[in-house]
């Protein structure tokens, strides 16, 4: 799968417009069509205790919305991007899983609000909604990822973390033809989990090296993920490190000066996501560079 179409939700927010414009360097480096989209949030008009005229405060939201993404096609279009403006109305998340459904696209860039507390609770929950919920893939730039005094956006390489799991290995798939579409190194990434490892010496009798063994299953998994690379004409370094999964993920990224990270999400919510997807929803809030996330539903698909 690559990224021809890409829609970029806008609600005329600084970090919102801030990650279009990494959204967009992103479309010109895969040549893809660009689809902006604004939402006229309805529950604003339809708030509890609201006693005025909803209709003409509705309107006024259009129009705003109208405003925001027309704004944001004509800077994409002056790039050289073919762009296209839609407004809709509803709830945010919603009509922007629902828009990308509809019209086929390849990818969703959104904006986040960063690392966490009470903001996050506000201006980010429609890009969690979405990376929980869309059936494409979600590319989510936090603030610092679409820093208004970084360079644009070029993806030279592309960090693929995996633990294994069948998620995390049809993500690597999916890296690679994304790595192909880019001409991008890959990097494979697997985290020797500390808090696993103390979990299962403490569960264990025997005096076995837990440790090597992970690091040896770690190490056969990643040798075969770069040959296949390597057998497609992708570029692959392969890397083990101890520690915390998410920040050492971050760490990496950072260190090596990636360019994206690409990475499987749990899905829509309850126990599982609680398990599987934290440490994705740890690194979509505090890398530094964009992070592609998919639900395993969308990488059995292609």
């Amino acid at each position: 799968m690559t990224f021809d179409t890409i829609l970029i939700p806008t609600d005329g927010s600084d970090p919102a417009k801030a990650a279009a414009r990494r959204g967009f360097d992103l479309a010109a480096q895969c040549n893809a069509a660009v689809h902006v989209l604004s939402v006229a949030d309805s529950s604003i008009a339809t708030g509890a205790g609201y006693s005025g005229d909803s209709q003409s405060i509705r309107n006024r939201l259009r129009e705003q919305a109208t405003a925001r993404a027309t704004a944001l096609r004509d800077e994409a279009t002056e790039r050289g991007l073919e762009a296209t403006a839609t407004t809709r109305e509803g709830i945010p998340g919603k009509e922007i899983v629902d828009y990308a459904d509809e019209h086929a696209m390849d990818a969703i860039a959104i904006g986040t609000s960063g690392r966490g507390g009470v903001t996050r609770a506000v201006v980010g929950s429609v890009a969690d909604k979405v990376v929980r919920t869309a059936s494409v893939p979600v590319v989510t730039i936090n603030p610092e990822a679409a820093s208004e005094t970084a360079e644009a956006l070029t993806i030279d390489s592309i960090l693929l973390p995996t633990d294994g799991s069948d998620t995390a290995e049809a993500v690597i798939q999916y890296g690679f033809d994304l790595a192909t579409q880019l001409d991008a190194t890959v990097h494979l990434l697997s985290v020797i989990d500390s808090d696993r490892v103390q979990m299962l010496s403490a569960l264990t009798d025997t005096d076995a090296d837990i440790v090597a063994e992970l690091r040896e299953r770690a190490t056969d998994g990643l040798d075969e993920r770069a040959a296949e690379a390597r057998a497609h004409d992708i570029d692959a370094v392969t890397t083990i490190r101890d520690g915390v999964p998410a920040e050492e993920i971050v760490d990496y990224a950072d260190t090596e000066g990636i360019d994206l990270i690409a990475m499987g999400t749990a899905g829509r919510g309850g126990f599982e996501r609680f398990i599987v997807g934290s440490v994705t929803d740890d690194v979509v809030r505090t890398a530094t560079v964009p992070v592609v996330t998919m639900r395993p539903n969308e990488t059995d698909s292609d």
